[in-house]
């Protein structure tokens, strides 16, 4: 297990580049290597919503995900449960943290319809004024065409003086550069979240940097604060679009690990147990 770990950083190393790659060191992870969802870790979030873009998905507590072969594997399947016509599933940690290299290996679904996403959302979520949200990769698929081939990366803060529930947000979108879609082999999907910047990448290949206010000024103080990870596989709405005849089901979003590094260089990340109440409507 040593051994795979100091493989694991020293692949982290080289992927991010710089001299100060060789300051991160892993502070949590899950290999999925267990029998079954570690609930110490993650939990689920079950319900039909509404989940903010209008999706179309019944989350359920746990008929949609299971832990096999060494990978987490989260399925969507077109059928009725709870007043819904699709199900899925929705994990988010159990602990929180603020700044650090976040990522995970991940095989993406395709099809008109579907909805990845992996992401981080702030534990001051339900405050509209504080409201943050990292999203590390999501991407909508089609039946044939470039959204299978396309992710994207954005971060969400609050706009002060507008109107409460007002986003901004920086975002960018990244293209294999074979066109070749993401449910074919499993990519590495990361950002690398400092005071000063968020930095995304796609299999080590740098695409987009966010630079924000260290000051916190301009809403950036909701991207200072102590996060959570989410996985979800949505169903639909209003950017993805309703499945057709030609979506094929069931659907996986398969996970092969999630890690998370701190700076060596910089106080140890705060990390503590996420607020109790439920995730947003998303």
């Amino acid at each position: 297990m040593k051994s795979k770990m100091a493989a694991a950083a020293a692949i982290t190393a080289l992927l991010s580049g710089g001299a100060a790659a060789a300051n991160w060191q892993l502070a949590w992870q899950d290999e999925f290597n267990g029998a079954a969802l570690d609930t110490a870790k993650w939990r689920l979030e079950s319900g039909p919503g509404p989940w903010g873009l209008h999706e179309l998905q019944y989350y359920t507590a746990g008929d949609n995900v299971a832990v096999r072969d060494g990978a987490l594997h989260i399925t969507a399947r077109r059928q009725a449960y709870g007043g819904r016509d699709y199900t899925s599933a929705r994990l988010r940690s159990q602990a929180a943290w603020r700044h650090g290299r976040i990522e995970a290996r991940i095989k993406l679904p395709y099809g008109q319809g579907m909805f990845p996403a992996f992401w981080m959302l702030n534990q001051q979520w339900d405050q509209p004024a504080h409201y943050g949200e990292i999203d590390i990769l999501e991407m909508v698929g089609s039946e044939a065409g470039a959204e299978n081939a396309t992710i994207w990366g954005s971060a969400h803060r609050p706009k002060p003086g507008a109107p409460a529930g007002t986003v901004q947000t920086a975002s960018a979108s990244y293209v294999t550069p074979d066109l070749g879609w993401f449910n074919d082999r499993f990519h590495d999907f990361a950002v690398e979240w400092s005071p000063a910047a968020i930095r995304y990448f796609v299999d080590g290949q740098l695409y987009q940097t966010v630079t924000m206010k260290t000051d916190g000024g301009d809403g950036w103080s909701a991207l200072q604060e102590p996060a959570f990870l989410v996985l979800n596989l949505a169903v639909g709405g209003d950017w993805a679009g309703a499945p057709d005849a030609s979506t094929r089901w069931p659907q996986e979003m398969v996970v092969d690990y999630v890690r998370v590094y701190r700076d060596a260089g910089e106080p140890a990340a705060r990390r503590r147990a996420p607020a109790s109440a439920a995730s947003p409507l998303r």
